[in-house]
């Protein structure tokens, strides 16, 4: 089924999850600290560019599609930035700021293209308000897939009740999980873990042996309808509930540059193709591929529809 980029502009992401500003300082280091061990960074270059729900916005946008991110931020200069960027990316934004919380920013120090330390500045992070579930409800008319970007700091607090206002207006609905509790995404129709957060979310019955066997088994439990399970460079898996079916995506040999943001490829490459109907195994087997490319890339990056197809 051939794919033509003009396919995806009539179609619809709406997003809901947290936003993270991601900040990288590059420089050098060619000394040590008179006042402690450590190295002192001469800093050269500084980029800010859209983390979180906001990376999976962009992706989606960059490949082709109309897309609505909603979410809250604090107000001060950190969501600024992440407003403007994501409004420069044509992504319209449905954003609260909310001087209760503040924006959350990481910042990584990068020297010799290597990561010598990482800084969460997550304070009070942005919480779910009334508001934005009212926002929520009126945004899913009009979208065509629905993306639940969960980074666990508070945006997707209440997502089973999020869930269910998809499954009512019949929206086809992806969540990237985060956490223990496999119940508070009952009624997903796309699962997207990687091998951590599977292994977390099956807990204390997760064994290799029985792994197929545990997973469907959850699956029905919670009417979870499909999972796919990104391995690294192992590639993917689909488990279908319908079928009891699993479909293996062998990894592609590929340079691991930076693993940053590679969820968020997997799961924007697979909202977008199936905003068209493309069937879900060959769009896992193209996101698989964008996977492989993304992790080539220095830092929180975009594929683009030219790269995978």
């Amino acid at each position: 089924m051939k794919i033509d980029k003009s396919d995806l502009n009539n179609k619809k992401i709406l997003i809901i999850g947290d936003l993270i500003l991601d900040e990288y300082l590059f420089g050098d280091v060619d000394r040590i600290s008179p006042e402690a061990p450590v190295p002192i960074l001469n800093v050269k270059e500084t980029d800010k560019r859209l983390g979180g729900a906001a990376n999976v916005a962009l992706n989606c946008s960059s490949l082709g599609c109309k897309v609505d991110i909603i979410s809250v931020t604090g107000d001060d200069i950190n969501g600024d930035i992440l407003i403007d960027k994501l409004s420069k990316n044509q992504i319209t934004c449905f954003i609260e700021k909310n001087n209760k919380y503040k924006t959350i920013k990481k910042t990584r120090v990068i020297s010799n293209s290597q990561q010598i330390l990482r800084i969460d500045d997550e304070k009070e992070p942005p919480q779910i308000t009334n508001k934005t579930i009212s926002v929520f409800k009126d945004r899913i008319k009009t979208s065509d897939i629905v993306i639940f970007s969960d980074y666990g700091k508070g945006i997707l607090k209440n997502l089973p009740n999020l869930i269910k206002i998809a499954n009512e207006h019949k929206k086809t609905c992806l969540v990237d999980p985060k956490g223990p509790d496999i119940k508070k995404f009952k009624g997903t129709d796309i699962l997207t873990p990687n091998m951590r957060e599977i292994k977390i979310l099956m807990g204390s019955t997760y064994n290799n042996k029985n792994f197929k066997k545990k997973i469907f088994e959850m699956m029905e439990k919670n009417k979870i309808y499909n999972i796919v399970l990104t391995k690294g460079k192992e590639g993917m898996s689909l488990f279908q509930l319908k079928d009891k079916e699993e479909f293996n995506i062998e990894g592609r040999p590929s340079e691991v540059y930076d693993v940053t943001g590679a969820g968020d490829t997997v799961i924007s490459v697979l909202s977008v193709l199936l905003s068209i109907n493309y069937p879900l195994k060959n769009s896992c087997t193209i996101a698989n591929k964008a996977g492989g490319i993304i992790v080539q890339k220095f830092g929180t990056s975009t594929i683009t529809f030219e790269e995978i197809f």
